[in-house]
């Protein structure tokens, strides 16, 4: 696991911004990181799949830091975000909500692969 997040790490701060590519807004990346954190919470745990969506809801979740310490934003202020982000995306994926459950295929899309060892 510290390999990947080292990874993660890694694409968001060099070769991810190298190529070019911007950092996603705040709340673009604060919705992904809360609805792959949720999705990973509903598969069984240990699973290929808990393993991949844990990948996803660790680069979201990386990313969503990365442009909230770069907004300037107060950890207090980010915390609370997060939860609150969390709790809704949780409700939706629970309900579920198509829009949702679209919203989430576009966050898994845009997550690099990552290469395991």
């Amino acid at each position: 696991m510290t390999r990947l997040l080292l990874a993660a790490v890694a694409l968001l701060g060099g070769p991810a911004l190298a190529k070019g590519k911007p950092l996603p807004s705040y709340p673009h990346a604060l919705r992904c990181a809360a609805l792959t954190e949720a999705a990973a919470k509903q598969v069984e745990p240990n699973s290929a799949e808990e393993r991949l969506r844990f990948d996803r809801a660790l680069y979201w979740g990386l990313a969503a830091s990365e442009v909230a310490r770069k907004a300037g934003l107060t950890s207090a202020r980010f915390k609370q975000d997060q939860e609150e982000a969390g709790a809704a995306a949780s409700a939706e994926l629970a309900a579920p909500s198509a829009q949702a459950e679209t919203e989430l295929a576009t966050c898994a899309r845009q997550v690099p692969r990552l290469r395991r060892s």
